[in-house]
């Protein structure tokens, strides 16, 4: 993939694979959405693959497989109105992971270099069933509630009240702990601390990142 930016500031001297799928995850108001599609503005081989792509794949088949397989009933697909904790995403990404790893392997057969992004993107589930090259997650995650809840209360006050954010802050905590379980020689995987950056510092940041895996 040519590395070549719309961006004059960040030279690149690397090259990305076309089957790079990039996987980023985070707790609700990290920035995952946003920075998805600053890479897609900066990229332009990228597609984002979103959270109706994979819920369209769970719908078209998956009902039998809750039952059989999990013993679950789609109730157990939580709706976008509910906040999660991070055993619940991690419940919540065992359900899609299979959708997950069909997209995956679809696009990487297609050569389409990819971003997935969302709540349901728990490495911890998924780095087994992705032994596949050139899988990198990309986890955000925020150091104190009141940057937590600075970040919601600019994005949905109607929707995230203050009473919430204790609970949304330690499933970020719970999530970025979970990636010390996870074997290091077994999954690309990196955490940028978004706290203090802005869209163009955490854009840099996974320049960097590039840099380091894939510098010519």
């Amino acid at each position: 993939m040519n590395s070549s930016k719309g961006n004059d500031e960040m030279k690149k001297e690397y090259f990305l694979p076309e089957n790079l799928i990039i996987l980023i995850s985070g707790v609700p108001g990290v920035g995952k959405t946003t920075i998805s599609w600053e890479l897609l503005k900066t990229y332009k081989e990228f597609r984002l693959v979103e959270e109706t792509d994979i819920i369209r794949e769970i719908l078209r088949g998956y009902t039998n497989r809750l039952t059989s397989v999990y013993k679950l009933s789609s109730d157990e697909i939580y709706s976008h109105d509910i906040f999660l904790s991070y055993d619940m995403a991690k419940q919540q990404c065992k359900i899609m992971k299979n959708s997950i790893i069909n997209i995956i392997k679809r696009q990487q057969r297609k050569g389409v270099p990819s971003i997935i992004n969302g709540v349901h993107i728990i490495p911890e589930e998924l780095y087994l069933s992705t032994p596949f090259p050139n899988i990198l997650y990309i986890n955000l995650y925020i150091d104190s509630e009141k940057a937590l809840w600075n970040r919601l209360n600019k994005r949905n006050p109607q929707k995230y009240k203050q009473e919430y954010v204790p609970f949304l802050y330690q499933a970020n905590v719970d999530l970025y702990n979970s990636l010390y379980n996870i074997p290091k020689d077994l999954c690309m995987i990196r955490s940028i601390n978004i706290t203090t950056l802005s869209i163009q510092e955490t854009l840099s940041k996974i320049n960097e990142i590039f840099g380091e895996i894939y510098k010519n």
